[in-house]
Formats: C-alpha cells, structure tokens, sequence
C-alpha cells in the first residue's frame, strides 16, 4: 500500500445491504485497516519484514463475515468488560442486571464489538473512534480509541467513560493472529505469576501458579498445544514470534491480566485490566480481578503498543 497524498484512504465495500467503510492509516513499514462500522475493529495489521508485506491478522475472505460474525476476525475492543459474564447476570449495588446473552448462555466481550464506531479523527497514520454503549450496557456511558501508527508499531489507547451513573468496567484487546505470519513456527510469550482455574472460561475465584502445559513464560513454540486460560500477574511484555518476525506487546500498568486462546488456525493473545466475569468476582469478594468503578470525570484508560521486528 502505498502512502497517499490524502490525510489517510478510505474505501467502501458493499456486503450484501450494508456498506463497510475501511479506513487505511499507514506509517513506514507499517499499515493498519480499521472498520469502523464493525465494532472498530482492526481488520488487518501488515509489517514490512524481511522485504514482503506479511498480514499479522486472520482477516475473512468474505468481509461480510466481520458484521455476521464479529467475534472471529482481526482485532477488536472488549469494553466495557472483557470475556465472558456468567449467564449474563451479575449484581451490583444490589440490584440484578441482565445483559445480552450471546454465546453458549453467557454475555461475551462486552458492547463494543457488536456497535458501530463513530470516526472521530482520521489522518495519515492516526484514527481516532468513538461509541455510545447500546441498550445492553444498563448504564449508559461509551468508550474512545485512539490508534496510532509507527513505522514499526501500532499503540492504541482506550478509554470507557461514564456519562452520569457509576458502573464497574474493565477493557481488553482481543487480536486474532495467524499461524503462518512469518518464517517459521507461532511462539507466544505470557510471564504471569498466576492462572485461573476455570470452567468453560468462566474463573472459579481459584488461582494457581501456571502448570506444564500453561507455562509460557520461556516464549515456547506452540505447536499443537491448545489453551483457553487466564493468566493474572504479568511479569514484562507480552509477545509473539514467527521465526524471524517478532511481536512485543507492552502495556499500560492496570493491564494486569491476559486471556491466551489458541485454536488450529490463530492464536489470539488478549491483555486486559481485568478477569473474565469479573463483574460476578466482585461480588464474591474476590480480590485483584482488576476490576475499575468508573465515574464522571473519572474513567478507566488503557494503553497498549505493539512493536514489531525482523531480525535477518
């Protein structure tokens, strides 16, 4: 993609009835596509290593799929919680609040991922994304994302705000990256003191130190491993290789927790301020799930960077 001479590139696609704005931002050896429209998302991340353009995404074939299966593609905010609520219910300040369930029973990778995304900003290298939470956040309120593009680098910062009523809140990132992104096999980094112990993703309030086959604190290759854990305690960045190509994913110091998810096709390595079902651990008085009470004037803000290399 070649850098324009317009402040940043915008493409339409016709998806059925629907048409999904794509906006290109771009810097040096990096280039971003961002779909505003289906939950803000990154479709796609591309580096310039090793002399070819490598996407670092699993991105459909079909983008239609990013609106009738939002879950499954590029990368995307969780906000205002992150995974899975149990059953979708939990209680605060006494009262009982129910949200949308949609999948398998629980309420999954809270509001944003299924909303459009306002443009607040878009130029050369930098959007700016903006979304008034629906009707299934019982409290209103809204989240902002900034991401910005560096020649070896996306940094992206988000933001859940509530506009007059209180409410606990947690952000997470939830990227879909491929196996085969660069010269050899997918290795993942997570140096985390803890792991929940969990039943179909949903954490007992039981943490223990990662075992044999969680252990990812000497950034092992994956292979045929499959894990679906929580990891709390992060010691250094997150982070990724293929061969020669590299991830580092430094963050914010409320980013405490991360979710590793590898299924056959994609590897996905999620950092978030909180536990999945952290809105229910709190009631059961489960200490360091990391979860935030947002306030006017008083919002939770998360900071991630994910820098890139080649190493020849």
């Amino acid at each position: 993609m070649r850098e324009s001479a317009r402040a940043e590139r915008r493409r339409s696609l016709f998806t059925g009835l629907v048409t999904l704005e794509l906006i290109e931002i771009s810097r040096g050896r990096t280039r971003v596509v961002v779909a505003p429209e289906a939950g803000g998302r990154l479709v796609q991340i591309a580096v310039d290593a090793g002399g070819a353009w490598r996407p670092l995404l699993v991105e459909p074939g079909d983008h239609a799929l990013l609106l009738r299966e939002p879950l499954l593609w590029g990368s995307y905010v969780m906000a205002p919680w992150p995974g899975r609520v149990e059953g979708g219910r939990f209680c605060f300040r006494h009262r009982l609040y129910e949200l949308p369930r949609n999948f398998a029973g629980h309420s999954i990778h809270g509001r944003g991922v299924w909303q459009a995304w306002r443009v607040e900003e878009a130029r050369r290298d930098r959007c700016v994304l903006s979304v008034a939470f629906d009707g299934g956040w019982p409290f209103g309120g809204g989240a902002r994302q900034e991401i910005v593009v560096r020649d070896d680098a996306v940094a992206q910062r988000v933001t859940v705000f509530a506009h007059g009523e209180a409410f606990p809140a947690g952000i997470g990132w939830h990227p879909w990256f491929r196996r085969a992104a660069g010269d050899g096999a997918v290795a993942a980094r997570v140096d985390a003191r803890w792991t929940y112990e969990t039943r179909e993703m949903i954490p007992t309030g039981w943490c223990f130190a990662p075992g044999r086959d969680l252990a990812l604190a000497d950034g092992p290759v994956l292979g045929e491993r499959r894990i679906d854990a929580c990891y709390r305690g992060l010691r250094g960045p997150l982070a990724l290789r293929w061969g020669s190509l590299w991830l580092e994913m430094t963050r914010s110091p409320n980013i405490d927790h991360a979710v590793v998810y590898t299924p056959e096709h994609a590897v996905c390595v999620e950092p978030q301020t909180c536990a999945p079902d952290a809105l229910n651990l709190r009631e059961q008085r489960i200490a360091g799930t990391g979860l935030r009470l947002v306030r006017p004037g008083e919002p939770l803000v998360a900071e991630t960077v994910w820098r890139w290399g080649w190493e020849a």
